[in-house]
């Protein structure tokens, strides 16, 4: 019995032995989402030693502990920002009132998190704080307890981690080498560095994949990292930082790596609304390319004789009810598609609209569109114009019925939409004029060039460049590539700012007088504020701000330069700009407009 025993007894521990070596390892996916459950719970350690901190009183140690904190979160940022916005908007969102483009139901936040405690322990605490600091701390440790619990509906595969880590790189390229969440606090540099930590550990499980298909790409990518790493150490400080050089010579490097597993591995975009992105997340994002001039367009479809059509209407005057208007006529090809007025002149021809024209070229790369942001799409865009009195007819039905009396365009209409119905004439007319603005793509300026691996900058625009998203402030609004509001990392929405934008330039000169989106949203923070334009081909749309109140970029960097509306005495209570003079030198500023200069492009394709 004994023996039969001992026989049952080996037979079951051969067979456990057996079924444990043959049993698959976990997947990279699994590992990843295991190493981030690790890492938020050390998130959470750190979150409730700052909640000690802040009910010690002692502002060395809140100071600290916010540093540690903050640094702990850049480990898991990866994850949370991609899987769990709702978290990552309450734990380390804006320090000011906002409005959620995806969220119209919901036109303002109430302010929580990191960016919120930051301003009130940095550069000092100051005791009446304690309460808010109280609050927001309570509420930060109930989040940051409950974040690493409701993972499980959201699925863990190769497809989304990467997505997730090609967003990491781009935020850290266009938002924080610009500290922009780090405003107060500046600790910028040591931030990026806990990025870059955390994408190199999320990296560790896909060593074995990498050899499978990119042998060598592996041991390389962790090298860039680690160096990247090290040189944030060793150039420390962050107004002398030279961000070209870093992003050159280790962000779009990982970028274009990181890109090629995708393709090696055939990983696609996340297909939900929630992840829609303007950008291709499989390369740089400087490369040509890289953005979609289609994704606004919701049948993702055109041809060339619905571009060539809607080419011959953007020029056409006889859009208008007097034939003396065109598109052309507000945004003429030679002056980057503006008027170079102002405010551009109304259909009449002597009164005046009430903003100035803005360039449409890279237009199709916005999807909000005119200075409120009022309009979601291009061909909206044009029926609007067709429709306001003033601009161009005030009935885009009647605009239809004219153009197709006219037989070239007839012939035109029926080659680019055959076999389409009646009803649909006016819809397929402001498509077209659309298909031909989504042609006006000017991303390859010298800038462009530049950051693809030419030299093509002098040393006064690499400073710019390095002042702009640096002590300037520039690249916290304006964010590149496109350097409009298109929020990085998707660039799907776009950013609305109050900056205080006076009525004239003279010392007596008051706020104008323009409500901008307020008149959409009727939201009490969007009372004067406009979306933040491109900056791209700046140096040819003059005058500028949506009432043409600055002449110059000269007269524009220096407004920014004293603060704003704020600088200058005349700011509303919401204004978002930051207060604080910039304290920029005079060859700084030269610099500034250098580098924006540099952004000229209009290719000469139109």
């Amino acid at each position: 019995m004994y023996r039969s025993a001992a026989v049952i007894f080996i037979l079951l521990f051969i067979i456990a032995t057996f079924t444990f070596f043959i049993t698959a390892p976990a997947s990279p996916a699994k590992e990843v989402k295991d190493y981030y459950l690790g890492k938020a719970n050390n998130f959470i350690k750190e979150v409730t030693g700052l909640q000690a901190a802040i009910l010690s009183g002692n502002e060395n140690k809140m100071q600290q502990q916010f540093l540690r904190t903050r640094v702990a979160y850049k480990h898991i940022e990866t994850i949370v920002e991609y899987y769990f916005d709702f978290y990552a908007i309450k734990l380390n969102g804006p320090p000011i009132p906002f409005f959620e483009e995806d969220e119209p139901d919901t036109p303002e936040n109430e302010v929580y998190g990191m960016q919120v405690i930051e301003g009130l322990i940095f550069p000092n605490f100051k005791p009446e704080n304690k309460a808010e600091l109280k609050t927001q701390i309570d509420e930060m440790v109930r989040l940051a307890i409950e974040l690493p619990t409701i993972n499980e509906s959201f699925e863990f595969n190769d497809e989304n981690i990467f997505d997730a880590l090609a967003e990491e790189v781009y935020r850290i390229t266009a938002l924080g080498i610009t500290g922009f969440d780090s405003q107060t606090a500046l600790n910028a540099l040591p931030e990026i560095a806990a990025s870059l930590n955390g994408i190199k550990g999320f990296l560790d499980f896909y060593k074995t994949k990498f050899d499978e298909k990119l042998p060598g790409k592996y041991r390389e990518l962790i090298k860039i990292i680690t160096n990247a790493v090290k040189y944030t150490e060793q150039h420390n400080q962050f107004d002398a930082f030279d961000r070209l050089h870093f992003i050159a010579a280790y962000l779009n490097p990982i970028s274009k790596t990181l890109g090629e597993y995708k393709i090696s591995y055939n990983l696609p975009d996340n297909p939900s609304p929630m992840y829609y992105s303007t950008i291709k997340k499989n390369n740089t994002l400087f490369r040509q390319g890289a953005f979609s001039p289609y994704r606004f367009l919701d049948d993702f479809t055109t041809t060339p004789k619905k571009i060539e059509f809607g080419k011959q209407l953007f020029f056409e005057k006889r859009l208008s009810v007097n034939n003396q208007q065109s598109c052309g006529g507000c945004h003429q090809p030679k002056k980057a598609f503006t008027d170079g007025l102002k405010t551009s002149a109304a259909l009449d021809g002597h009164s005046m609209l009430k903003r100035n024209a803005p360039t449409i070229w890279n237009a199709a790369l916005q999807r909000n569109l005119f200075a409120d942001s009022r309009s979601r799409s291009l061909e909206d865009q044009v029926l609007q114009v067709l429709n306001n009195s003033q601009e161009m007819h005030g009935s885009a039905k009647k605009v239809a019925d004219k153009i197709l009396q006219i037989e070239k365009y007839k012939q035109m209409y029926e080659e680019a939409y055959p076999g389409t119905q009646r009803e649909d004439t006016i819809t397929n007319i402001c498509n077209a004029i659309a298909s031909y603005e989504r042609t006006l793509i000017a991303l390859n300026s010298r800038f462009d060039k530049h950051m693809n691996g030419k030299r093509a900058l002098n040393t006064n625009e690499i400073n710019g460049f390095n002042l702009f998203m640096g002590k300037a402030k520039c690249g916290t609004c304006h964010f590149m590539p496109l350097f409009s509001g298109a929020k990085p990392p998707r660039y799907y929405f776009i950013e609305s700012e109050v900056i205080g934008v006076p009525a004239t330039i003279d010392k007596k000169s008051k706020l104008d007088n323009d409500s901008g989106r307020y008149l959409i949203t009727g939201s009490k923070i969007h009372l004067f504020s406009f979306k933040t334009p491109t900056l791209r081909n700046v140096a040819l749309t003059a005058p500028y701000m949506h009432n043409g109140v600055f002449k110059t970029l000269e007269e524009v960097v220096d407004f920014y330069n004293d603060g704003g509306g704020k600088g200058i005495g005349i700011a509303p209570s919401n204004q978002s700009l930051p207060f604080d003079k910039l304290n920029l030198s005079v060859k700084e500023k030269k610099d500034i407009v250098a580098f924006m200069r540099s952004l000229t492009d209009t290719v000469g394709r139109y």
